[in-house]
């Protein structure tokens, strides 16, 4: 997968590249209980990125390349990125991780429910933003919103 996406236009690339970051650190963010800036930023560069997927492929058994000017897998610019060779054991480690998420949208007209990993997050709908339910809207869901 990774020599196919590397073939495209630079630019192209990095749109690509961006979105697997971000869903990768997202994920780590989910995994670790952790808050990578990589997740919003799709940042490659990131040390604390970079840091935590180099962290998750050791624990998984997972091969760890570090990329290198010239070294033939890795775009030049990449130099520093932690990677891997082997895409499919990566993808099947983090498919194997169960985030619990349930999302509950017919609840009421004007909000959207979530409950990931034991907490609580509103947003209304047409947004992107879920927001954390403290105080009286964590109440008020956790007593009358079904998941």
């Amino acid at each position: 997968m990774k020599e196919s996406v590397m073939s495209y236009h630079p630019k192209r690339y990095n749109h690509v590249k961006l979105k697997g970051q971000k869903k990768w650190a997202s994920f780590l963010n989910q995994y670790y209980k952790i808050n990578l800036s990589a997740a919003t930023t799709g940042s490659w560069t990131d040390k604390d990125f970079n840091d935590a997927l180099k962290k998750f492929m050791e624990e998984k058994d997972i091969p760890v390349w570090i990329c290198k000017k010239g070294d033939g897998y890795c775009h030049d610019d990449d130099e520093g990125e932690v990677t891997t060779k082997e895409w499919d054991k990566f993808k099947d480690a983090m498919s194997d991780q169960k985030v619990e998420e349930k999302i509950n949208t017919t609840h009421d007209k004007s909000y959207d429910y979530k409950l990931l990993d034991g907490k609580y997050f509103y947003k209304r709908k047409g947004k992107e933003k879920w927001i954390i339910a403290k105080g009286k809207s964590l109440d008020a869901i956790k007593s009358k919103v079904k998941f």
